[in-house]
């Protein structure tokens, strides 16, 4: 089943022979990639047995065994070095993604990277540019009340003269929030209110602490700046 987020990452990928995707779960991502002949051949692995024996069954059915292999490991270690053209890394924590490229991406230096954190994205967004990527792509899928951001990289002395954002694209703390970049998108109301909520949610919760640490003070302060920032990236 492909849903809006997922059709985001399809959307993103590009023409490749092998495709890789990381915590696959049921394979659906690298099924409509061979069908839609964006990949030739894939790669579907996943840390935990049962959504990897998901996978398997959805491929068989799909009658694509002979094109999408399934690898059964954590991260990048499924993969030899430069395997994949194209990795993508999506449905799982901002953090936990930031540890899977810190634990292998050197070996793929010439691959193309999809990313579609949950969570912490600025933080991403921060290790990537800070880590030698540069960002080639972003885009912005909703399901319901949902909102999800799907990230392209690639390593920046392979950017060549692929449209790409670097830390000039990041004047700002608020800039890794709410990227200049995805300010046109029609999504961007939706993810600037996501932004919102979840800025007036920190902030208020430590106003009511009635212990405060120094690093729950500058916490607070930080997040009030962002607030106070938001209307200037409105969009």
């Amino acid at each position: 089943m492909i849903t809006p987020r997922l059709q985001s990452i399809v959307n993103m990928a590009s023409k490749s022979y092998i495709t890789a995707d990381i915590g696959t779960d049921h394979a659906y991502v690298p099924i409509e990639l061979v069908n839609k002949n964006i990949a030739e051949r894939a790669v579907a692995s996943d840390v935990r047995p049962g959504p990897l024996e998901a996978a398997r069954k959805n491929i068989e059915a799909a009658g694509l065994c002979g094109v999408i292999e399934t690898r059964l490991g954590s991260g990048l270690e499924v993969l030899k070095n430069n395997e994949a053209e194209q990795i993508i890394i999506a449905g799982m924590g901002g953090e936990l993604i930031e540890s899977i490229l810190k634990g292998g991406a050197e070996r793929f230096l010439t691959s193309r990277f999809i990313l579609q954190p949950m969570n912490t994205q600025a933080e991403l967004r921060r290790f990537l540019i800070s880590g030698g990527f540069t960002i080639t792509g972003e885009d912005i899928a909703a399901e319901g009340f949902k909102v999800y951001n799907v990230i392209s990289v690639c390593f920046a002395k392979n950017a060549g003269d692929t449209r790409f954002f670097g830390a000039e694209a990041f004047a700002r703390e608020i800039d890794y929030h709410l990227p200049p970049y995805l300010r046109d998108h029609e999504l961007y109301g939706m993810l600037f209110a996501k932004k919102q909520r979840e800025f007036e949610k920190i902030v208020s919760g430590l106003e009511r602490s009635k212990f405060m640490t120094r690093e729950d003070e500058e916490k607070l302060e930080h997040y009030r700046g962002m607030l106070n920032e938001l209307p200037s990236v409105r969009g």
